[in-house]
């Protein structure tokens, strides 16, 4: 069998609605026989009575709660919802009290054998109509105290998810500026770049250009969650140019990017991980090098990036795959499943293809 947990959320959830109304319920009770027991019921007719009530309380606040979290999205409330939930009370206070009613007439006519009852004054509309209106209050109540409660946990919610994901997008900046200002690649870079001085001063002076802007969108970019693809493409040609000093020929760039995209918005260096990725495990580790190719494409409104890098798909064992993870990690803290990630091998290609709805 599998084995079902309960979080202390949902514990408290359930202890709370029994605790509330079963006090609420008991005090009518108490009440109502210690004002003269009217309708001269047994003792356990009135626990029985008063038992079924804290029931039917319970069983359709809950409703009321599944109902509201289904159709109400808390961390963007507006007037309309506010109405959809007076409806949705409205509407669950009257099927309480239908049902309750259903109970009073089987109960008072085939249980109790008390038909008197259900002729007595108390059971005139007038009374019917104070006890709804009683219970429509009550109800309001509590959802108050609920969407107050669920609100302020969404609230919570948000602001950790929002503290992740800066923590994340720093993480991922950091681990992208350590793969381009560490020891090896400066040195690389900068030595490469002095060699070149000797042969093509214009092309060595186009290279610390194409390095300094590296470096600088790397630290100017920490702050932001998201930023146009045509500055991304920015970078990552720069990126590229730095990349072909080491690589020289056996590193060939192709690009395909659709206009129509190029404002939109988009994680900041998430293109720049796949093309770093896939000169690192593709390109570098084949003698005649290889071809990258990059492309978008804006339709439906989904923004599709597709990395292509000549290579199989293999990783090495000193591989963290960390790249990886992060570009993962990230699409799903900012879409969630409307985003997707894919990496797979086919007709000699290694091929990353990244799915962004856009807004």
């Amino acid at each position: 069998m599998k084995k079902i947990s309960l979080s202390s959320k949902t514990i408290s959830y359930w202890v709370l609605q029994i605790l509330v109304w079963s006090f609420l319920s008991s005090v009518m009770a108490v009440g109502y026989w210690a004002s003269g027991n009217e309708l001269k019921l047994k003792l356990w007719q009135v626990i029985t009575d008063f038992s079924v009530v804290i029931f039917l309380s319970i069983f359709f606040t809950h409703q009321i709660k599944r109902t509201i979290n289904k159709f109400i999205q808390f961390d963007a409330l507006n007037v309309k919802d506010l109405f959809k939930i007076l409806g949705l009370l409205i509407a669950g206070t009257l099927l309480f009290y239908l049902t309750y009613e259903l109970y009073i007439k089987f109960a008072y006519s085939l249980i109790y054998n008390r038909l008197d009852v259900l002729d007595h004054p108390s059971q005139e509309m007038s009374n019917k109509i104070i006890f709804i209106l009683n219970y429509c209050i009550y109800f309001i109540i509590w959802t108050v105290f609920y969407v107050a409660i669920k609100g302020l946990m969404e609230l919570n919610k948000s602001r950790e998810m929002r503290l992740q994901l800066e923590s994340n997008l720093r993480e991922s900046q950091l681990n992208t500026l350590k793969g381009q200002i560490n020891p090896h690649f400066m040195f690389n870079s900068l030595n490469n770049i002095r060699g070149l001085m000797l042969e093509d001063v214009q092309r060595a002076r186009n290279m610390l250009t194409s390095l300094s802007e590296t470096l600088r969108y790397s630290l100017t970019k920490s702050h932001v969650d998201s930023i146009a693809l045509e500055d991304e493409l920015e970078m990552v040609r720069n990126f590229i140019e730095i990349s072909k000093i080491q690589f020289e020929d056996r590193l060939q760039f192709k690009e395909d990017i659709d206009k129509t995209s190029l404002n939109t918005q988009i994680p900041p260096m998430i293109i720049q991980i796949l093309i770093e990725n896939a000169i690192k495990h593709g390109i570098s580790n084949l003698k005649k090098g290889g071809t990258v190719n990059l492309s978008t494409e804006l339709n439906d409104r989904n923004l599709l990036i597709k990395v292509a890098n000549t290579g199989t798909l293999r990783t090495s064992e000193d591989s963290t795959q960390l790249g990886i993870k992060n570009i993962k990690q990230r699409l799903e803290l900012l879409y969630g499943e409307a985003a997707t990630f894919s990496l797979k091998e086919m007709e000699n290609q290694v091929v990353a293809i990244i799915k962004i709805p856009v807004a």
